[in-house]
């Protein structure tokens, strides 16, 4: 057999075995025909044309709001997909009218352009559960509740999410809110085993400590496996009394990676806290968060229990606001949390309250000076020209094909920049030659 014969047959059977993939309509004027392929004969339901899927079809969704009886369940590995996205196609959990979540995604599923509001569940999840791989894309996760009075844990007000990918999504004033002396876990994102954060927006989102604690305003991250990158997280916090992390929760081992952690307000850790673990923070620009009366520091608190270590590099910790009797910038609990700790090339004052009286450390190239940023009074988290953090980071082998959270080349001129941002140098550029 001819070479080109072998590579027609062969090419033959890559396209047949997508040649089968359907795609099942969802329309508002749909005529509910099954299995609904064509807009004519589209669902009116959701969930109806999920059911007609099969793996590697996809189900496609026109313009409207969809108001649920009930959470969509996808447990096989298709693609959800809106038609213009998620400005004109809702979900909506129809919160208090039903108490559901609005997705449940237990596969390898995509669930892509969507606003997924109103949802509710009583444990985790509010908006949406997520495990096995599933990938949320170019959603906005918004005004939904996660809450219980009768269970010890509740977790994500936004979005449960158990491995898999939440990525270019906007995660909006979610909730999660225990009973009496309970604990919940993430108001915007509760994430674990495997999950990854990317290219994300995680705003306005709350815990309420209602007795014993409430962790990460906007996300809890927990696992050695969990990354969270190029990713901005402002405006989160808490309701009551001594809560955890206004913007982010990392334990057992979680990276915080080229993300802008901001005007997030706590007891303890208003920006970031490695709660009684181990984590890393990596090229992130923690700033301008603010600490509530009597906190400890307001932009980051490490507690590393032995015998782990905390890693944090290329940080910019600076102009963060105290709480009565707290710190500004940094803080470690060291009475039991005696672990290791790393901290190089950042930018974090005073220095001196690095811990020295744990079971080691490592502390070098580091400094006080101001980061001098664009504009605090704006928001503008980017290095001005005369910024001591320019070019004096530590280069890592991630950073290889890797962009800051604008987008931009990770290392432009030799050296990577302290914080989650590229200095990028203007000026004329001059042609010699004929």
């Amino acid at each position: 057999m001819s070479k080109i014969r072998m590579f027609s047959l062969a090419a033959f059977a890559f396209y047949s075995m997508f040649a089968n993939a359907a795609v099942h309509y969802v329309s508002l004027s749909g005529t509910n025909n099954s299995p609904y392929l064509n807009w004519a004969d589209a669902a009116t339901n959701i969930q109806w044309a999920v059911n007609a899927a099969t793996a590697g079809d996809t189900v496609l969704v026109s313009n409207g709001t969809y108001y649920l009886t009930n959470q969509i369940n996808i447990t096989a590995a298709i693609t959800t997909t809106s038609v213009n996205g998620r400005e004109v196609t809702i979900v909506d959990g129809n919160y208090p009218n039903v108490t559901n979540r609005c997705f449940y995604i237990t596969a390898t599923a995509t669930l892509d352009g969507f606003t997924v509001r109103n949802g509710f569940n009583a444990s985790n999840g509010g908006g949406i559960y997520c495990s096995g791989g599933g990938k949320i894309k170019n959603c906005r996760i918004t005004d939904n509740i996660c809450s219980n009075s009768a269970a010890l844990y509740v977790y994500g007000g936004g979005i449960y999410q158990s491995g898999g990918v939440v990525s270019n999504c906007e995660v909006v004033r979610n909730g999660c809110w225990p009973g009496l002396n309970k604990v919940c876990f993430g108001g915007g994102i509760y994430a674990e085993s495997g999950a990854l954060i990317i290219n994300s927006i995680i705003v306005s989102n709350i815990v309420n400590r209602n007795g014993t604690e409430a962790q990460g305003g906007g996300i809890a991250a927990y696992g050695s496996t969990v990354i969270i990158d190029t990713c901005k997280i402002y405006r989160n916090n808490y309701h009551g009394a001594g809560n955890i992390g206004g913007g982010v929760v990392l334990q057992d081992g979680a990276t915080l990676r080229n993300s802008a952690i901001y005007a997030n307000y706590a007891t303890i850790g208003s920006g970031v806290m490695i709660y009684y673990s181990y984590a890393t923070i990596q090229n992130c620009t923690i700033v301008s968060n603010y600490g509530a009366t009597a906190g400890w520091a307001s932009g980051l608190v490490l507690a590393t229990s032995y015998p782990n270590t905390t890693c944090v590099e290329n940080v910019a910790c600076y102009l963060n606001t105290p709480g009565s009797g707290g710190t500004s910038n940094f803080y470690a609990l060291i009475a039991t949390y005696t672990g290791y700790y790393s901290i190089v090339n950042s930018c974090i004052a005073p220095t001196r309250s690095f811990p020295t009286n744990v079971a080691g450390y490592y502390y070098a190239n580091n400094i006080e000076s101001n980061p001098q940023f664009v504009s605090k009074d704006t928001g503008d988290w980017h290095l001005r020209n005369d910024s001591p953090c320019i070019n004096t980071g530590t280069n890592e082998c991630w950073m290889t094909n890797s962009v800051d959270l604008d987008g931009r080349t990770r290392i432009r001129y030799g050296t990577v920049d302290i914080g989650c941002y590229e200095m990028i140098y203007e000026g004329t550029i001059y042609r010699f030659g004929f």
